[in-house]
């Protein structure tokens, strides 16, 4: 029988969004992940009849862990805000069972405030690195989106709402946001759901909201991370005596004078007693800033920079926090005016309140919906780029009798399609649209030139007067939300500079982009000369020709191989041929599955450093900047995998875009393993049976022959030979494929043959035949297992204490192939001759010994929390006492022993807080008697 190791993915209906890794360590008392194999093999002791000492071992059994479900969902918060005013509420995601799970949202609006939140105007979305930013506007509430977290893996949640204009100061309202676990058969009834609770009250003065991001998103001890607090003012009132505080962990130390306000140089002093209002106090690991006052929407930063000291922790969890207004200066007498805080005062509330100290964002650093948009020129019609139009639009607009001077105004038509701009959306989900100019001339107009510099270009709404704005926070104008089968018109008035006459026009291209997908749609416009700001995302490796120059494709560029879980660097260029200096968003959608894709900047000798790049920084046009593209397959990856990764590109100024396609192809990496050496008695023409583990440890199969992939490339299969030696004279050895997986050599079993091609062609036929292959998938498979049984029979003519060695050798072959793998065996002729085996049965109720029935060879899965039950069994095989016996066996790692479960109870001893020893003092075994030892463990929860 086959053993599959391989842990399985859970797939999902519905588009799913990744968490942020937190780092963790596996302690011995920790809840083991779904998958951990708990296996151990019993050994016993004995003085044979010739009195020598004897050691024999049990076969192996193995216990898998399965999946149990966890999470939480913290905290409950409040904030107060003004009429018609935003106000933003975080909240962490943490997955703390012990495997994969994925998780839905829904925010509600509680009944019982004394105002009521507008449907539409709250969200809740998503924050992967916890900087207290939105990534994206995809409102995980009502978007068909769930967050999929691993064990330990956490996400920050932002939930956002704006209040009516007619709530009046005083009065609030609740939001509740609900956490529901997607796989609820793994949780115990009513865990599965959880929920914070959100208070929102109304005030006519000051509104000070605080976030914190930190600059890496993972670190290792003396690494420094430098904080970002951004605190505003949204109210309609100056706040007065603000102080911003915060409380270090134990594991970070702060670096002296690294304070820096609102983009300044000139470093903040640490000390007390100047006039800079900051201070940090060492004893307490507390900074302090007062700012006396606080103007309506005002924002301002303070960065400061830490140094991690300790791994004890698991990730560096830090929250700041914002008082808006001061202590009062005579508790006695609350007309007084309020007082800055002291370091003293600089204490995160026990309860949060409207008027008191607010949290920002938790900082932690450790360790498919279908969208589908258009954009045309009709609104009848939703055609796209690759579609043949309909009804009266042509997907582009031509105007004439255009002025010099006179803005030049594209849709706004109130009757006929065809001077439309319009965008829709024919998906079945909520889509926000980028509306982006590309302002290449567009060769489809002949005779056309590109806007001269100096053109202003404005994208209004369909009122023709009101600009659009960011809507989602992604630097980008956007449509804002356009429901499922609706649309939205806009007009683009251009505004060309004195001078620009031209006798045939200018043209343009108006992008619209999905958020969900970044789909790109266009519609074409004639109207004048455009500036030609484009990039070019190439790869120049050294020593060869610069390639992927031009409008990107799906090709890729060039293709490298690695092993699994070795990263493999390429080149990325970034020429700027626009006519201004530019700066460029780069992004690697669609990551495969467990890859690790990461951009990195390269230093003036074109050396890649360890900074990480997510923008390129301005580069002069005409200019050119280089990267590293650093790709890792995850670890098992089998060989032959062929993965496209694609990285993009995009100014946030001037929306020019280019990607680039890199294929990555996972090298062979082979391995084999073959265990455990056995030992055993026997008496004179007596037989004994051994069982070994041969596991493929690579991500190749092995032992069938070779199968290309294609024409081009050679197969990832090999054939396995085998080859033993036994030294006792006349002694019989015979070697077993377990097929059928009971630990029992069966005659169907048996590896044939007199001659090493004929015994090594009997092995190939077993491993392509045995349980869990199928035709196409024949040999032993990565991550697979299989059971050898090594049968010794003895000559009759053998003398007490006589010994055998038997050597079983598996032999990979062809390219790349691992070395050779093999066991020992030694058979001892005695008189007084020991077998020994062990049983294992699962016990979901800890306490409670499982039926005789129960009790097998094979592998048993038990979730954390309940026992497993171990039975150890000696046989006297021989015809002569066998003294001094003694059965051992240890408590395996991932479990802990149930107290006073070990039978029988005398002559046996229990594992002490030093020692895992189960042991059982036999004495003597008379022939053909039995001793069995009993115990149980509990899986670490």
């Amino acid at each position: 029988m086959k053993l599959d190791f391989k842990l399985s993915t859970v797939a999902a209906s519905l588009a799913v969004i990744g968490g942020v890794a937190l780092a963790s360590s596996q302690l011995m008392a920790a809840t083991p992940l779904a998958g951990t194999n708990i296996s151990n093999i019993a050994t016993a002791s004995y003085v044979d009849n010739t009195n020598t000492p004897r050691t024999v071992t049990s076969n192996e059994v193995t216990t898998a862990v399965a999946q149990v479900g966890s999470f939480t969902l913290v905290n409950d918060r409040s904030a107060t805000t003004t009429p018609s005013g935003k106000v933003e509420m975080h909240h962490v995601l943490t997955n703390t069972g012990n495997g994969t799970d994925t998780f839905t949202l829904q925010l509600n609006n509680k009944s019982g405030g004394t105002f009521d939140f507008e449907s539409g105007k709250f969200a809740v979305y998503l924050d992967k690195n916890l900087d207290g930013v939105p990534d994206d506007a995809v409102n995980l509430a009502t978007a068909n989106t769930a967050v999929e977290l691993k064990s330990g893996e956490s996400a920050g949640l932002i939930v956002v709402a704006t209040t009516p204009n007619t709530a009046t100061a005083g009065q609030m309202d609740q939001l509740e946001l609900v956490a529901t676990a997607t796989q609820q058969t793994l949780y115990v009834s009513g865990q599965g759901t959880k929920s914070n609770t959100d208070t929102v009250t109304i005030t006519a003065g000051a509104v000070v909201s605080l976030t914190k991001a930190a600059s890496i998103n993972s670190a290792k001890v003396g690494d420094e991370i430098e904080y970002t607090l951004t605190f505003k003012n949204t109210g309609n009132a100056t706040a007065t005596n603000v102080a911003i505080f915060d409380i270090l962990p134990t594991n970070v130390t702060y670096v002296t004078n690294s304070a820096r306000y609102s983009g300044s140089t000139v470093a903040l002093t640490d000390i007390e007693t100047d006039t800079d209002n900051y201070q940090f106090n060492l004893a307490k690991k507390t900074l302090l800033l007062n700012i006396p006052e606080l103007a309506a929407n005002k924002t301002a930063t303070l960065k400061f920079k830490v140094i991690v000291n300790d791994t004890q922790l698991n990730t560096v969890d830090n929250t700041a926090y914002v008082d808006p207004n001061g202590k009062p200066s005579d508790p006695s007498d609350p007309t007084k005016p309020n007082v800055p805080l002291e370091i003293g005062d600089a204490v995160p509330p026990t309860t949060s309140t409207p008027d008191g100290p607010q949290p920002s964002n938790e900082s932690k650093v450790p360790v498919v919906s279908v969208h589908k948009g258009a954009i045309n020129d009709t609104s009848t019609s939703a055609f796209t780029d690759s579609e043949t139009p309909a009804g009266s639009g042509d997907d582009e607009i031509v105007l004439s009798g255009q002025k010099d001077g006179v803005p030049i105004v594209f849709g706004g038509s109130t009757t006929a399609d065809g001077n439309k701009i319009v965008v829709h959306n024919s998906g079945n989900s909520v889509d926000t649209y980028n509306l982006t100019v590309d302002r290449d001339a567009l060769a489809h107009f002949a005779g056309t030139d590109k806007l001269p510099e100096g053109t202003l270009i404005t994208i209004l709404k369909s009122d023709g007067a009101t600009p659009i704005t960011d809507t989602n926070g992604d630097k980008h104008y956007d449509t804002g939300p356009i429901q499922p089968g609706q649309h939205a018109e806009f007009v683009i008035r251009v505004t060309l500079p004195n001078g620009s006459t031209h006798t045939v026009g200018y043209s343009f291209l108006v992008n619209s982009t999905s958020i969900a997908t970044s789909t790109v749609d266009t519609l074409k416009l004639a109207t004048g000369p455009i500036t030609a700001n484009s990039v070019d995302l190439v790869n120049k490796e050294t020593g060869d020709p610069e390639k992927g120059t031009g409008t990107g494709t799906n090709t890729p560029v060039q293709d490298k191989t690695t092993p699994p879980g070795t990263p493999i660097t390429y080149d990325a260029t970034i020429k700027n041929n626009g006519n201004v200096p530019d700066n460029y968003v780069i992004t690697v959608p669609n990551v495969p599955t467990d890859w690790k894709v990461e951009i990195f900047e390269k230093d003036s000798s074109g050396n890649c450093t360890t900074t990480k790049a997510t923008n390129s920084g301005n580069i002069q046009n005409g200019s050119e900047k280089s990267f590293c593209v650093t790709i890792t397959p995850p670890p098992g990856t089998p060989a032959g995998t062929e993965k496209d990764i694609k990285v993009e590109i995009k100014s946030p100024s001037t929306g020019t875009s280019d990607f680039i396609v890199y294929q990555v192809e996972v090298a062979e990496q082979r391995g084999l393993t073959f265990t455990p050496d056995r030992q055993g008695q026997v008496a004179p023409g007596g037989t004994v049976e051994y069982v070994h583990t041969l596991t493929n440890t690579g991500n190749v199969v092995e032992g069938a022959a070779a199968v290309k992939a294609d024409a081009a490339k050679t197969g990832y299969e090999y054939d396995l030979q085998l080859e033993w030696t036994s030294t006792m004279t006349d002694v019989n050895t015979s070697i077993y494929v377990d097929l059928n997986g009971n630990g029992q050599a069966d005659t169907s079993e048996l590896i044939t043959g007199t001659t090493p091609a004929a015994l090594n062609a009997s092995l190939k036929t077993l491993l392509e035949t045995s349980g869990g292959t199928t035709p196409a998938d024949k040999g032993l498979s990565p991550n697979e297992s299989i059971q050898i049984i090594v049968k010794v029979q003895t000559p009759a003519t053998a003398t007490a204490g006589e010994k055998d060695t038997t050597i079983l050798t598996f032999t990979p072959t062809g390219t790349g192939a691992p070395g050779a793998v093999s066991i020992t065996d030694l058979t001892t002729i005695n008189l007084g001759q020991v077998r020994l085996s062990k049983t294992q049965a699962l016990a979901t109720a800890c306490g409670t010994v499982p039926a005789n029935t129960a009790f097998v060879t094979s592998n048993i899965k038990a979730k954390p929390g309940e026992c497993v039950y171990y039975r150890v069994t000696a046989v006297n095989d021989g015809n002569q006492n066998a003294t001094a016996v003694k059965i051992s066996d240890m408590v395996p790692s991932y479990t802990t022993y149930v107290a006073n479960s070990i039978k029988p109870t005398t002559g046996t001893t229990e594992p002490t807080t030093t020692s895992k020893e189960v042991r059982y003092d036999v004495g003597t075994l008379t022939p053909a008697a039995t001793a069995t030892l009993e115990f149980a463990v509990k899986v670490d929860q």
